[in-house]
């Protein structure tokens, strides 16, 4: 996966594929800030899983990690942010600097998006993520299938009946109310839906058996961010310069913070532009820029627009963290299970490890030949990455002994001298020019 951030309708972009992307606007070679960015970027990546190991850092914010470490603000505001933002599909001011920093760390280190070197190619399936979802809808008996058929309260009462009695869980019958106004009754129901959607549900359920008072604190605490998203041709809403383009296109502008007047980098607006050639491996000679713009800063050109689409993506900050620890306490309790990807970081393989999770739950209670089983053993993948020390203690002498302030500071001038120069032979040069031809 490759990424790119353009600000401002391009007057500042670079790209990570490589070096020639990264200064594509070949000024930038001359610019400290830059420099100063791609010094935080190895170090970050090089340093950052420590935090992992931190007791202390456990309820850390990333802004605090980055202040307590002395990152550039180059290196935030043209590089995590962006990408954070992006991951997510949150605006900054949700879910940047407030975001929990071992969680990011964490869920950066598991994507690979720290490696330094040897970064693995990342794989998708021919033909989308539909794919995947028409495959698991066709191994479903048609009969226990019901499409269009929205579900619009959930209520539980005691039973008798000897189904899910452990040592965590009480015995529960669980009533569905269609849109329709039929009831149907189950001994355990998955609410595999968003969390506010679940909580909707639970409501009208009623006062009696529907929605509990720790539901709805834990259920109440998970927000979502709703984002507009166009499938369309219009190259406007990708990077000015062509060797910026990627996988991934983060397009910002920079604005005044109305609370202190002050400049800010990005405004609270994440907007992304996905190059579906690229990412699917669609040739553009055959059928021209195919882009998904994620909540467009500007209308593209209507001609362009092939479909317009809105989806609501969990906003992953630390109260979302906070309330994902605590959902054991009503997870498969009264007979509602829940399962979405708003339980880890959001993305598809979360969903699905959150509804593998809630079907394993029922698996010792579903009798033989009545439920469909995987076919493979589910093990846990969470793992503590290994920190390079020697790499990591390397980037902690430079910045403790003072040799990169010392070098930044000796690089950042020689630089200004270089850029004085070059702006100073560009003014002469065309007027040496000019009197030529007038001679």
């Amino acid at each position: 996966m490759t990424f790119s951030v353009s600000r401002d309708h391009g007057i500042f972009e670079w790209a990570g594929k490589n070096l020639s992307s990264l200064f594509c606007q070949p000024m930038r070679v001359l610019d400290r800030n830059m420099w100063r960015m791609v010094y935080d970027i190895f170090r970050f990546n090089a340093c950052a899983r420590r935090i992992l190991h931190e007791t202390s850092g456990s309820h850390m914010s990333i802004g605090e990690y980055l202040k307590r470490e002395g990152y550039s603000e180059a290196f935030r505001d043209n590089y995590l942010v962006p990408m954070t933002a992006a991951i997510w599909s949150t605006p900054p001011d949700k879910c940047a600097l407030d975001f929990p920093a071992q969680t990011l760390i964490r869920f950066m280190s598991n994507h690979n998006l720290l490696q330094i070197l040897n970064k693995p190619a990342w794989l998708t399936l021919r033909g989308g993520s539909r794919i995947y979802v028409q495959k698991i809808i066709s191994s479903l008996p048609p009969a226990q299938l019901h499409l269009s058929s929205p579900v619009r309260a959930v209520s539980t009462f005691p039973t008798t009946a000897p189904f899910q009695q452990t040592s965590k869980t009480t015995t529960h019958e669980v009533s569905l109310q269609l849109a329709n106004g039929k009831t149907e009754v189950f001994d355990h129901v998955i609410l595999a839906c968003h969390a506010d959607a679940a909580l909707e549900i639970l409501r009208w359920g009623g006062p009696t058996g529907g929605l509990t008072e720790e539901e709805q604190k834990i259920l109440g605490m998970f927000s979502f961010s709703r984002n507009e998203v166009m499938l369309h041709s219009d190259v406007t809403l990708m990077p000015k310069k062509r060797a910026a383009w990627s996988c991934w296109n983060y397009l910002t502008f920079s604005g005044v913070d109305q609370e202190t007047g002050n400049r800010k980098a990005n405004v609270d607006k994440v907007a992304l532009t996905y190059w579906m050639n690229d990412l699917q491996h669609l040739a553009e000679e055959g059928y021209g820029p195919i882009l998904v713009t994620l909540n467009p800063p500007f209308d593209p050109a209507p001609a362009k627009v092939v479909a317009k689409f809105k989806y609501d993506h969990p906003v992953i900050d630390s109260q979302a963290v906070q309330a994902q620890d605590l959902m054991a306490s009503i997870q498969n309790i009264r007979g509602i299970g829940y399962a979405g990807a708003w339980l880890k970081y959001g993305f598809h393989e979360d969903g699905f490890t959150s509804g593998l999770r809630a079907a394993l739950a029922l698996q010792e209670h579903a009798p033989i030949g009545d439920a469909i089983r995987p076919p493979f053993q589910v093990r846990n993948a969470e793992y503590y990455p290994v920190v390079n020390v020697f790499l990591a203690s390397s980037f902690e002498v430079l910045e403790g002994t003072g040799v990169r302030a010392a070098a930044g500071f000796a690089l950042g001038l020689l630089l200004d001298i270089i850029g004085a120069l070059l702006l100073t032979l560009l003014r002469v040069i065309p007027i040496s020019i000019i009197s030529q031809r007038g001679n």
